[in-house]
């Protein structure tokens, strides 16, 4: 007979990574586990997400009006009132698995995979979870509700010796540091999300020069992934180096973005294509002819984007923060500054044999490594091998 454990998830109403691996990983360990799939109540789970019929979805939801707001509107409060759900009903699993974030159980093993802490106090780090620099009031509130977790982490821990019943994951190397820096643990497993990744290209180097000059941003259109700030950057580009070819822009977006969409493509039709969202086949199709990508996200906690990218052969250039550095495979795929950017693109561009030079390190990183089939048995040698 299985067993059943829980599995948590703050929110299922939206369409992004986080919202995908969730998804993925349920399903996974539904061949060998009895689930209870919980969420907090806000819209229902995204149409988009298939997570298996098999799987008992348990949506949550307060009666108080101010933590309903909270919960319904920020993905840290919903968190943690799933903490506070599961430690007041005592439910009897053989494990739970938060699927994003911290969490602390007075009765259970708790496994914890951290996309990015939620709770840090450190108000740089905030940067990191969308918030900017100008947005004081989100900065403030985010500080306050890492303050109310953090105390409530430790009025847990004083009620249990819970440290012993956890165990935490991290999606990067890079999110480890950060982890370690913020509570002061170095019990931490490192297993790469690379599920659903697509299988690496190999010998992609041979036709890489019949490839456009087509520039690729991949990934969910929106402010915190700064895609218009490297729209902007391309444009400025495309005036000073007119043989480069047009920029596709390969992801989803919302109602909300869709008029400063409109407002691009109006202007600059021949230069700039916004696909949306696409099939895996017709986004890999994309991908593979073209020579560059660009990814303009800060303090990315992982990069799956980046590494789909490269997955197809793209030379990719990424700013030099959070997990996008740990994927690239060369010091010229880095960047700082809009000036060293626009340097380090110039000398690629220009250099056929740094090109070459560059891609032929992709065999070394992305044959073997970075792959779907590792990610499934990394989650069944952590889960299930060691619960049985």
């Amino acid at each position: 007979m299985k067993k059943k454990i829980a599995v948590t998830y703050p929110q299922l109403h939206e369409f992004g990574g986080g919202e995908i691996f969730c998804e993925y990983i349920v399903n996974f360990l539904s061949n060998y586990y009895v689930i209870d799939l919980y969420f907090y109540k806000t819209n229902g789970i995204n149409t988009r997400l298939k997570i298996k019929n098999s799987i008992n979805k348990i949506s949550i939801k307060s009666n108080n009006k101010l933590v309903n707001y909270l919960c319904s509107k920020y993905i840290g409060f919903a968190q943690l009132y799933l903490i506070y759900f599961l430690n007041k009903n005592k439910k009897n699993y053989n494990f739970i698995f938060s699927g994003a974030g911290e969490f602390f159980s007075k009765n259970c093993k708790v496994y914890q995979y951290i996309h990015h802490p939620f709770y840090s106090m450190n108000p740089f780090h905030f940067l990191a979870l969308g918030v900017k620099k100008n947005q004081y009031l989100k900065l403030l509130l985010r500080f306050l509700m890492s303050a109310l977790g953090r105390f409530y982490f430790k009025t847990l821990e004083f009620q249990t010796k819970v440290s012993k019943k956890k165990i935490t994951i991290v999606n990067s190397n890079w999110t480890k540091n950060r982890f370690k820096s913020i509570y002061n643990d170095n019990n931490i497993k490192l297993i790469y999300p690379t599920f659903l990744i697509p299988k690496y290209l190999s010998g992609f180097q041979k036709k890489y020069e019949k490839r456009k000059n087509d520039f690729v941003i991949l990934g969910r259109v929106s402010e915190d992934k700064n895609t218009f700030e490297a729209v902007s950057f391309f444009l400025k580009l495309k005036k000073l180096l007119p043989q480069i070819g047009k920029l596709h822009v390969i992801g989803p977006y919302g109602y909300s973005m869709k008029k400063k969409v409109i407002s691009i493509i109006s202007k600059n039709k021949n230069n700039i294509v916004f696909h949306g969202y696409l099939s895996k086949k017709k986004r890999n199709d994309i991908l593979k002819k073209s020579k560059y990508g660009l990814h303009f996200a800060r303090f990315e906690h992982f990069g799956r984007s980046v590494l789909e990218m490269h997955k197809n052969g793209i030379i990719v250039f990424a700013h030099n923060s959070g997990g996008s550095s740990e994927i690239v495979v060369d010091e010229l795929q880095k960047y700082s500054s809009i000036d060293e950017l626009n340097s380090k693109i110039k000398r690629i561009l220009f250099d056929t044999k740094k090109r070459h030079k560059l891609i032929k390190k992709y065999d070394n990183k992305f044959f073997k490594n970075f792959t779907d089939e590792k990610f499934r048995e990394e989650i069944k040698n952590t889960f299930v091998k060691k619960n049985g």
